[in-house]
């Protein structure tokens, strides 16, 4: 048997993911070992060709410790939306009105989810020469004293 590209697999699980497979069935389906490798291939997929986060943050930071998993269920519901999208966009455009109203409907969906997503995905704090020298100057003041109250 010819071996297989890892990057192709992960595809293929990301597509049987995208389409309502569960894990289990994607792992029997392009024989990972269980589950859990299933999983890690659609999040691998997903996050293919995207930086990494520039200061990710510590694990355990965020309240209820599944925010990443969170933003992963919200990205594979945009990206299933983009499909469904995409196959409703040429009827609409010859004007089916209930094809424009389920384009429209699913356009607003997208939109909740991306405000929901931006709510999960911790911000990258922005550093610029100038935050850099207001940071130093303060350790400065702090190291001389000089922002004590007496």
């Amino acid at each position: 048997m010819a071996a297989v590209d890892p990057d192709d697999r992960a595809d293929k699980a990301l597509e049987l993911h995208l389409a309502g497979l569960p894990y289990q069935r994607i792992a029997e389906v392009l024989d990972y070992a269980n589950k859990g490798g299933a999983y890690k291939a659609v999040r691998r997929a997903l996050t293919a060709g995207k930086p990494p986060p520039a200061n990710p943050a510590p694990a355990g930071d965020d309240e209820d410790g599944d925010s990443d998993d969170r933003a992963t269920e919200i990205e594979v519901e945009l990206l299933r939306l983009d499909a469904m999208r995409a196959g409703l966009w040429s009827k609409a455009r010859r004007g089916d009105v209930q094809a424009v109203d389920r384009v429209i409907r699913i356009g607003e969906r997208q939109m909740e989810l991306r405000a929901l997503l931006r709510r999960h995905t911790p911000a990258t704090p922005v550093t610029t020469p100038l935050s850099d020298f207001e940071e130093r100057l303060r350790e400065r003041q702090r190291y001389l004293g000089e922002g004590r109250s007496s």
